[in-house]
């Protein structure tokens, strides 16, 4: 830990030099308003660099984004907020709690057991927070869908039982059911409501069937770009393009995920 502790000192000492009155314009014009972005994107950039499965791209990446967080923490601590030290030793204490079977005597015999203590610390913690109080906990800048899956567990876990199948898969039955047999419903003002109605069913439903739909839309995506890259050339050999698709071959384009 010490050649990580030197590195970082030296970080901290780098954010300060380019924060001084003599430092960088563009690094003194910043806030945390302003920072805020750059640590969302740069945290996408971590994920997209473990997702393509390069460790040199994500070693980069975390260095970004390492750089955006102790800017934002020297922000904070030159308003006299906190400094990056609280911070640290507040999610060192945190992990400490939730993990008793490690740090404690709590016993467990599964992965799924550490998640149910984990869940249950969190309840008491949170002790005398309403359900309202939760929700509006979670962070508006989420992806929606990502956004809707914490939603969908937190409501679980407040409820203290899972939501009825039967009703998630009946509701979304009759929503595509109307969309079915009057399509011209999606031309009316009540068309943005229930096209997110389908989509916080279709979450609730991956929820109970432990499928994070963010990721699930994700990998369906990154399907359908494969299968229209592969597919491209062979239309361009033919003379044809992609306007020129027939019925049959348009609906080639769901099947195929």
């Amino acid at each position: 830990m010490g050649e990580t502790g030197t590195q970082l000192e030296r970080l901290l000492e780098l954010v300060a030099r380019l924060r001084a009155p003599d430092g960088c314009p563009w690094d003194r014009e910043q806030s945390p308003a302003t920072v805020k972005r750059y640590v969302l994107e740069e945290a996408y950039e971590v994920v997209d660099a473990v997702d393509h499965d390069s460790p040199a791209h994500v070693s980069e990446e975390l260095g970004d984004l390492l750089f955006m967080l102790v800017f934002l923490a020297h922000l904070y601590e030159e308003q006299g907020a906190f400094r990056l030290e609280e911070v640290l030793q507040g999610v060192a204490e945190k992990m400490i709690r939730r993990h008793p079977h490690v740090f404690a005597n709590r016993r467990v015999d599964s992965s799924t057991q550490v998640k149910e203590n984990w869940e249950e610390i969190k309840r008491q913690e949170q002790a005398n927070a309403s359900l309202g109080a939760t929700l509006n906990g979670l962070p508006r800048s989420l992806p929606a869908l990502m956004r809707a899956h914490r939603f969908i567990s937190r409501l679980v876990r407040t409820l203290h039982r899972p939501l009825s199948q039967e009703i998630l898969l009946g509701e979304l039955e009759q929503i595509v059911a109307t969309l079915v047999q009057d399509p011209s419903v999606l031309s009316r003002n009540a068309a943005p409501a229930l096209v997110g109605k389908v989509l916080l069913l279709l979450v609730a439903v991956g929820f109970r069937a432990g499928i994070r739909t963010e990721e699930a839309l994700g990998n369906t995506l990154e399907r359908f770009h494969r299968w229209v890259v592969a597919t491209e050339p062979r239309l361009i050999a033919a003379g044809r393009s992609w306007q020129e698709l027939s019925e049959a071959e348009e609906r080639s384009l769901w099947d195929e995920l």
